[in-house]
């Protein structure tokens, strides 16, 4: 009844989704854990490690039909598929080697490898065996006590699957879609992170974190466009405005071009080159990420060109081209200056003659009053000698 059980569990549980691009195997589907660390493919089956032990499974199809276990106290960090034998990495106890008829663990130079964390073995002819740790490689030659030690550097190797234009890497350790003939990136909706992977089925077998993870690319629908940018904002002196038919002051102005890329990567890695001609001329490649700035520039027209181009040397297959021009500032002022002159020219006229008014009122003042002063004096004169005035002698 056990059996039949387990059988029926195995053949009703259908994963995550088969429609999907992922198809994910867990504990549900009889893995000893879903931490899966590594994978390996033998003549007949397919052997996971796992942080609980090993899982030996038979695929019909996408489906498991039939999966053993064999345990383990601390996590499995690597497998190697040597005909009848699995040789296996475990986390800080070394390498044991695991006959495939019974599952038992044989300790395999436990002299040199006993507290070792083994990250990867293979299996070199019938004689030797390559070791890796975390930052040391051995060589054994089967037979012979001596053996070689070299320092490593372990890099994090990229997982890559590639079948009919569809490419797998591990960017930033997160499964992406990769599109060599622009180098740019695709992410899944699912956050997955390989150690692992094989080649399966037409797909990519891998071991992940989440338990063991199918790839099919046949139900991958992502797509990637040829390489292009467009302009995305341009900002003249710090306000949103259009970037043709500028008719200009002046003054000094700052022009600031913002863009949008698409296929060429990150923004960061972009270079943008731009060429002005007109009054002025320069060409300079600028990042991406700075956009182009354009200041202190001399009246008259001017034409930029921009072109984008990311540090793989991918180029975007448009470039832009706009016109603008700063007006001349006598042109632009001369009414402006002649109103202002006419302005001060009335203004001065219109001073002298009310200043010249003003002075022929006050010599006409001084007149009369000096008029006057003077009949005072003369009757002052002519009553000292008893005199008077002419017109005032009667005859």
């Amino acid at each position: 009844a056990m059996k039949f059980l387990l059988s029926l569990l195995l053949s009703t549980s259908i994963l995550t989704s088969l429609a999907g691009v992922f198809t994910t195997y867990t504990t549900s589907n009889g893995l000893l854990n879903n931490s899966v660390n590594c994978i390996e493919e033998g003549e007949q089956f397919i052997w996971v490690g796992t942080n609980r032990g090993i899982n030996r499974i038979l695929f019909n199809g996408l489906k498991p039909v039939k999966i053993s276990p064999r345990g383990t106290s601390v996590p499995v960090t690597c497998l190697e598929d040597d005909n009848d034998i699995i040789w296996i990495g475990l986390k800080g106890r070394g390498v044991y080697r695991m006959p495939k008829k019974n599952y038992k663990f044989l300790g395999f130079r436990k002299d040199v490898l006993q507290d070792k964390t083994i990250v990867s073995i293979k299996k070199k002819g019938l004689f030797v065996e390559i070791i890796t740790t975390e930052n040391k490689k051995y060589t054994f030659k089967f037979g012979k006590d001596k053996y070689k030690v070299e320092t490593v550097t372990l890099s994090k190797n990229k997982i890559f699957f590639k079948s009919n234009g569809k490419e797998l890497v591990a960017k930033n350790n997160v499964l992406s879609r990769y599109n060599e003939s622009t180098k740019s990136y695709r992410n899944f909706s699912e956050n997955i992170n390989p150690s692992q992977g094989l080649n399966f089925r037409e797909g990519y077998l891998m071991a992940t974190n989440k338990g063991l993870v199918y790839y099919n690319p046949k139900s991958d629908t992502i797509k990637f466009e040829e390489p292009s940018f467009r302009l995305s904002n341009f900002f003249l002196n710090g306000n949103d405005t259009t970037a043709t038919k500028l008719d200009l002051g002046w003054e000094e102005h700052v022009f600031n071009y913002n863009f949008k890329f698409t296929e060429l990567g990150d923004k960061e890695n972009i270079k943008l080159t731009y060429e002005l001609t007109g009054t002025q001329s320069k060409t300079e490649t600028v990042s991406g990420k700075q956009g182009i700035v354009l200041k202190d520039l001399e009246y008259g027209s001017y034409q930029i060109k921009i072109t984008a181009e990311n540090s793989l040397g991918i180029k975007a297959n448009n470039e832009l081209q706009y016109s603008f021009s700063i007006a001349n500032p006598l042109r632009d002022s001369i009414w402006e200056y002649l109103f202002i002159g006419a302005i001060i020219l009335i203004w001065t006229l219109l001073t002298i003659k009310f200043v010249a008014t003003k002075y022929k009122k006050d010599i006409l003042i001084l007149e009369d009053a000096l008029l006057e002063k003077t009949n005072r004096l003369n009757k002052i004169e002519l009553g000292k000698y008893g005199l008077v005035e002419e017109e005032k002698v009667k005859i």
